[in-house]
């Protein structure tokens, strides 16, 4: 099957997420942005549709952007492509179907158009997406997504597809006893990729555990990407099924609690949107397709979730303090980080009431901005 005939789970989990979280992006960044302009940059666009049919980004955007329309949000999107064939696709596509809709294409490489696209939403909330089939694009470059913006509004946040294979690929040259041509440009590639070799000494001292090399590596790019920034991130390994290696990690900026928390509600969703994709295609044509019993996997799954916040919780308000949730967040949601929702939380907390905590959450809104208090 070839790449843009449909999605597979990997590219099922990373659209599900961007279509999750770019609504509540939109309202919040945008309740006082000039003209409630909200800007979304996808650097490799890629033709907009798979050729069944299926939204790729720029066609998920465009939807989106008519949606957020309804709640007085101007969703704009710059998409960037350098394949002229797929170029040619994605400008039919916007033409078709985003009239009326603040879209442009770009031509060429995100590397060039990255100082003027950052130029054209200057003063506006900015989520930029950048999803490479390889090598990321310099470490300096990507950086400039921050530099270029100040650290008070507008809102500048960062989604980055971090190829896996490609990482893979390019760290087996540091072992390869083959005289391999053009070894030193592509270690050179992937310097600047990372903001210089570091990464190489990480890769190898984690000797034959390649899964947790590239996972180290790219946390470890992350957290520099995000130095001086301000910024929480979050990575999380996505495979095609389970049981396979990471086909990329998804690395998340933001400088703002919320966008931190409102990410890890859509994470959540789209995860949820990948295990029922993987159950589907692993069951398609056999006996065993059952969606009573993906269901009850699912409530075991969330019924874990629960049990973890629960004890966190308990832990916590052992402590004989109050705290805000946001500011613990990590500690609360423990092991079910990037997995549970404010649902589970809220499941959780109305076991530990009024026997735990004096505080309720029933018929209150944002958990997570809530003080909660011992008993």
């Amino acid at each position: 099957m070839g790449f843009f005939e449909g999605k597979k789970p990997a590219a099922i989990l990373k659209h599900a997420v961007i279509d999750k979280y770019v609504s509540p992006f939109a309202g919040k960044t945008g309740l006082y942005s000039p003209g409630h302009r909200v800007a979304v940059i996808d650097g490799y666009a890629g033709e907009g549709r798979y050729d069944n049919g299926d939204e790729a980004s720029p066609a998920l955007l465009l939807r989106k952007a008519r949606e957020l329309q309804g709640v007085n949000r101007q969703l704009e999107g710059y998409f960037v492509e350098s394949d002229p064939t797929s170029l040619m696709k994605l400008r039919q596509m916007v033409a078709a179907e985003g009239v009326d809709l603040p879209m442009q294409v770009f031509s060429g490489g995100i590397e060039d158009q990255l100082d003027n696209l950052l130029t054209l939403v200057k003063g506006i909330p900015t989520l930029v997406y950048l999803d490479p089939f390889g090598v990321m694009i310099p470490f300096r470059k990507t950086a400039q997504v921050f530099a270029q913006r100040p650290s008070q509004p507008p809102a500048t946040e960062l989604l980055i597809n971090f190829s896996a294979v490609g990482l893979r690929r390019v760290a087996g040259l540091l072992t390869s006893i083959k005289d391999i041509p053009g070894r030193p440009a592509t270690l050179a590639r992937m310097d600047a990729a990372c903001g210089g070799d570091w990464w190489q000494k990480v890769w190898l001292d984690h000797g034959d555990e390649k899964e947790r090399a590239e996972e180290a590596v790219v946390v470890e790019y992350t957290r520099r990407l995000a130095a001086d920034q301000r910024c929480s991130w979050c990575v999380t390994p996505v495979r095609n099924r389970a049981r396979h290696k990471p086909l990329y990690y998804l690395v998340f900026l933001t400088r703002h609690r919320d966008g931190f928390t409102e990410f890890a509600e859509a994470l959540s969703l789209g995860l949820g949107q990948w295990r029922k994709a993987v159950y589907d295609i692993e069951n398609a044509d056999t006996l065993f397709a059952d969606e009573a019993a993906f269901q009850a996997s699912e409530q075991a799954l969330e019924d874990g979730w629960v049990n973890e916040i629960e004890g966190n919780l308990r832990r916590l308000l052992g402590e004989g303090k109050s705290f805000v949730i946001s500011r613990r967040y990590s500690e609360v949601y423990g092991k079910a980080a990037g997995q549970a929702r404010q649902t589970h939380l809220r499941k959780a907390w109305n076991r530990l009431h009024p026997e735990i905590t004096k505080t309720s959450p029933k018929g209150k809104g944002k958990l997570l901005q809530l003080l909660i208090e011992p008993a």
